[in-house]
């Protein structure tokens, strides 16, 4: 018997029926509960009392005692494991309210600035060319749980002005109204927010770092704008790789194909580290297209 089963075992010595309660002489501390009847087969259901053994008084009634018909098993495990889920499901809640309060102890808010606050799916303009972008991203706020179980992100390429900052920014919005932890800025803010630790005494680099690792979702806006300094680069591919390995969803938007991105983040000539940033894009992120016109084109 292991030691988990030995304090289960001990701790039923302390725990008697109402029936044993009366036969037995037991005094309680409230009144005994009336035994009920098994849904099922009829049975009669006796309350269980917590006992102090050397006063013999029961202190306190909890539920009466579960039957152990066939249909009542049924019912018991079902409901059982309906509260195990429930219990998982308010502990990860309560988890990722933990998470937000950190995000804006340490950072603000989301990073959505305020122009774009209402940049949302039921606002996005939809027409013949956009309409594969716009479902694709619908679809993944709507599904992001399974999304975020295989680690998989979205990357939008495209030419200026055709809506994929406003995509990205749909998605953030959807989720963070569903209670999601998502932290939504350009690759400059992000930069900054870490540099800024720097001279800091109250926080530290690794605690915004860890931020930008775990987050449930990260959207880096407007790639390829950055000036890119070997450390710039070197702390993307750190919070890439991480979000990678712990299969934890980016969505990005860039204006640049993969050979322009890699020399806009590229340091002098050495491609190496922006090769394998954009690399790990691909293998992260499921890419969507939005070459087109822009909206913003004065006719």
């Amino acid at each position: 018997m292991n030691q988990n089963q030995t304090v289960a075992s001990e701790s039923l010595k302390f725990i008697i029926t109402s029936l044993e309660a009366r036969k037995h002489g037991y005094l309680p501390k409230e009144p005994i509960p009336k035994p009920l009847k098994c849904q099922f087969c009829q049975k009669t259901l006796y309350h269980r009392g917590l006992i102090n053994p050397k006063s013999r008084v029961v202190w306190k009634w909890l539920p009466p005692e579960r039957c152990n018909c066939k249909k009542a098993q049924e019912y018991w495990k079902k409901y059982d494991e309906e509260q195990e889920r429930l219990m998982l499901e308010r502990a990860k809640e309560e988890e990722r309210e933990r998470f937000k309060r950190r995000i804006k102890k340490l950072l603000g808010e989301s990073g959505i600035k305020k122009r774009f606050l209402n940049r949302t799916f039921d606002n996005f303009e939809v027409d013949d060319l956009n309409l594969e972008a716009y479902e694709i991203a619908k679809t993944y706020a709507r599904d992001f749980e399974n999304y975020k179980e295989n680690g998989e992100g979205l990357y939008f390429v495209g030419s200026f002005g055709t809506g994929k900052t406003h995509l990205a920014v749909a998605i953030a919005l959807y989720l963070i109204n569903k209670g999601v932890p998502v932290i939504c800025k350009t690759l400059i803010d992000l930069l900054t927010d870490i540099k800024k630790t720097f001279d800091s005494s109250q926080i530290s680099e690794h605690e915004v770092l860890n931020i930008y690792k775990t987050v449930d979702l990260l959207v880096i806006d407007d790639l390829g704008k950055e000036p890119p300094t070997d450390w710039a680069m070197a702390t993307f591919y750190s919070i890439l790789n991480d979000r990678y390995e712990n299969c934890l969803p980016t969505i990005i938007t860039t204006n640049y194909n993969d050979k322009e991105l890699i020399e806009r983040l590229s340091r002098k000539s050495d491609t190496k580290t922006a090769g394998a940033i954009v690399d790990r894009l691909h293998g992260t992120c499921s890419l969507v297209e939005m070459n087109w016109k822009s909206w913003r084109t004065i006719y």
